[in-house]
């Protein structure tokens, strides 16, 4: 938790980053996370009836609350624990990327597409 960590017995390395609880906006309540957790739900049988793109918007916005987030995050800026800069400013959608390891494109303002182009799962 410090910034150390120990791989295997004696193996101890300094590892800053290995524990990100804020940095990074790690904590941040992106919408387009929370949607890429829903569109895994559909597509593997959690959520079973179609669902429309707007259905995923208004359903992430109940759920997960930036504005809930901002307000913290501004009493630490006026605290002097963060600065300006550690505090995202964002619609809650973060750019489309195909990162992921099954190098699909995911843009998070667009589930339904995303959910139908895997070969294999539930489609909308």
């Amino acid at each position: 938790m410090l910034g150390t960590f120990e791989f295997e017995k004696g193996d101890v390395r300094s590892v800053p980053d290995f524990n990100v609880f804020f940095k990074y906006n790690a904590t941040y309540p992106y919408y387009s996370d929370g949607i890429w957790y829903m569109t895994q739900m559909k597509r593997w049988g959690q959520i079973t009836e179609s669902k429309s793109d707007d259905w995923y918007f208004t359903k992430i916005k109940e759920v997960y609350r930036p504005d809930i987030w901002n307000r913290a995050a501004k009493f630490l800026l006026e605290e002097g624990f963060i600065t300006e800069t550690d505090i995202p400013y964002t619609d809650g959608f973060k750019p489309a990327t195909n990162d992921f390891i099954d190098n699909m494109s995911y843009d998070g303002k667009k589930p339904v597409e995303y959910i139908n182009g895997f070969k294999i799962g539930l489609k909308n």
